[in-house]
């Protein structure tokens, strides 16, 4: 059947027409362009207006400018501001008509906003052309127009189109204040839509009570403690399966202030966000917040009475999950003999985040619970307490080697492990993970042991120093 096609211009996109009246959009005013700003601040608009991204017209650019505009002008929202768009008309002291220009300005791009071609020079959404270079003023950290060396090609500026440089102007509306600003990037449309409503909410409540206190902010200056508070906020505000997302997530800490520019650059591993997604549902998720609480440095527990006395205290926990190091140690209590969370707490990390082979955690776990029967049995505490405190590879190996050699002589005819075992499983990289291997027996001797010790009234005869359970944490 022959269709008759019209067409009508319709906001900024085309509104095609066909003969049965069905209208369909052939073109949309935004798509994500993984530029950090920019899709942030498209993440702003949707959720201010209660739309998708890919909705958002004319009407919904326009009417928004007014409400935006109301809240930047709050003195709350001025240092914020200044370490975002410094010397634009909002922040600039010599500017009097402060919401007429920048309003005007606002207006103005979004009468050049074209419909999206194949492709522009915008070097953020490569879809449209550039009007305009813009310097820090307008984008974040792209340096001052009057020094060339800081742009591509030693140009006047930045080449953004009108529709990404009105994106990046409503940023300041999701970004997190923890001492410099912290932005939210994920390629997860479930994290960003999720977390954007969360700090427009929290804009909205400030218009509502007209009570202004600037981008969201919940008392956090460490921006590691923050970027893993605002995950685990966002995965237990939001009942989603958040173990199947998956999602790329990078958190930019920066201030674009004129003084001292700064931007420094985290990346979460999906491994770990994965493993933080699962771990609410795990019944032991309680253990896991003591292992986290294990993290914190320079805390005097005795004197701690709320949160805010240790929260942006550096915590060792997250920073050994945001750079790939290990953090068994921190599921091993040695002063009590207690192995946090049991052992499907620990193998739930050890397959997830340092993605360990399965047939290694199971050896190592069968090796454990051999060497705990042993030493019950044998009543040998000082077998544990040189497993404990064996400080280099060829120690450990010969503390081993003398538990094969007494149960033999105590009549245990199987073997503690095979040749396969050793080289395969328990020391696969000789003496550069034996420390993981020393951690993780002595976990599945002390969950196994633990009462037995209490018991034995021999605690003390065993290693309790809390400054070697730090150190070991550390290495």
């Amino acid at each position: 059947m022959i269709v008759d096609w019209g067409k009508e211009q319709y906001g900024i996109g085309i509104i095609e027409i066909n003969g049965n009246g069905d209208k369909m959009v052939e073109g949309v005013i935004y798509e994500f362009t993984g530029n950090p700003f920019v899709d942030a601040g498209i993440w702003a608009l949707s959720r201010w207006v209660d739309k998708k991204p890919e909705e958002l017209n004319e009407d919904d650019l326009k009417g928004i400018i007014d409400d935006i505009i109301y809240v930047y002008l709050n003195k709350a929202w001025s240092k914020n501001l200044f370490s975002v768009f410094p010397n634009n008309p909002l922040t600039n002291p010599a500017v009097k008509d402060k919401k007429e220009r920048y309003s005007k300005f606002l207006m103005e791009l979004i009468e050049k906003i074209e419909v999206s071609e194949a492709s522009g020079d915008c070097i953020s959404c490569g879809r449209r052309n550039r009007v305009e270079r813009w310097g820090k003023d307008k984008i974040p950290l792209t340096g001052s127009k009057k020094f060339v060396n800081y742009f591509s090609y030693a140009t006047d500026g930045a080449d953004y189109c009108p529709a990404c440089t009105f994106a990046v102007q409503f940023v300041p509306i999701v970004m997190y204040a923890c001492g410099n600003m912290l932005l939210l990037h994920s390629n997860s449309e479930k994290v960003m839509k999720y977390w954007s409503k969360r700090t427009v909410e929290n804009v909205k409540k400030q218009i509502v009570a007209r009570e202004f206190t600037g981008c969201f902010n919940e008392g956090y200056k460490n921006p590691i403690n923050a970027l893993f508070h605002v995950i685990q906020d966002v995965i237990l505000h939001y009942n989603e399966r958040w173990y199947l997302e998956k999602p790329s997530i990078d958190f930019y800490h920066f201030t674009n202030y004129n003084q001292g520019p700064d931007l420094n650059i985290y990346h979460v591993p999906t491994s770990v966000f994965t493993f933080l997604a699962y771990i609410p549902q795990h019944e032991k998720y309680f253990d896991w917040l003591k292992v986290v609480r294990r993290g914190y440095r320079y805390v005097n527990w005795e004197k701690i009475k709320e949160e805010g006395d240790y929260k942006n205290n550096p915590n060792l926990v997250y920073n050994n999950l945001l750079n790939g190091k290990s953090i068994i140690g921190f599921f091993i209590d040695r002063k009590n003999k207690e192995a946090i969370g049991g052992w499907d707490l620990i193998k739930n990390y050890l397959l997830e985040v340092r993605n360990m082979d399965e047939k290694r955690i199971n050896t190592i776990k069968k090796i454990g619970d051999e060497l705990a029967d042993y030493i019950e049995t044998a009543e040998d505490i000082k077998t544990l307490k040189k497993l404990e405190t064996a400080s280099n590879y060829k120690n450990y190996r010969n503390i081993l080697r003398i538990v094969i050699k007494k149960r033999i002589e105590n009549g245990i005819e199987d073997p503690l492990f095979t040749f396969d075992d050793y080289v395969n499983y328990l020391f696969p990289e000789g003496s550069l993970t034996w420390r993981e291997t020393q951690d993780l027996i002595l976990f599945r001797i002390y969950e196994k042991l633990q009462f037995w010790i209490i018991q034995q009234g021999k605690q003390d005869e065993i290693v309790t120093s809390l400054e070697l359970e730090e150190s070991q944490e550390e290495e």
